[in-house]
């Protein structure tokens, strides 16, 4: 995925101890999520939770209250209706993938020193 290990930051103590299986999740959509989790977890090296006061998340916080009381949120608070799962059941086939080819262009060698296919110029010119 990029990332050799993560840090999650999260309010939630019940996520906290479901992700370091302190907490097991008994709610079948939860588990979902958590399973989706597990598979993820495998292409990382190391995930760390680290606990966040909610006084310093307060758009998130206000948020998740808004949604709960079905109430409007401020215009700075951005948001998305998701109307399909975020997490496929461990059982759904994985889709077909298309392959992109795409015609060397400027971009080609910026996207080769990042994605590591290429070696950074030793002597850049100023």
């Amino acid at each position: 995925m990029g990332a050799p290990r993560i840090i999650i930051s999260t309010d939630s103590q019940v996520t906290t101890g479901q992700i370091d299986k302190l907490y097991q999740a008994r709610n079948s959509e939860l588990a979902k999520y958590l399973a989706a989790f597990r598979r993820a977890e495998m292409h990382f090296r190391g995930v760390t939770m680290a606990g966040t006061a909610r006084a310093n998340i307060t758009d998130a916080d206000n948020l998740a209250k808004g949604l709960a009381a079905n109430t409007q949120l401020p215009p700075h608070i951005m948001y998305e209706v998701l109307s399909t799962p975020a997490a496929w059941p461990s059982d759904t086939p994985p889709s077909t993938m298309a392959a992109i080819n795409t015609m060397p262009d400027w971009r080609t060698p910026i996207i080769d020193i990042l994605t590591g296919q290429a070696e950074v110029l030793a002597g850049l010119e100023e």
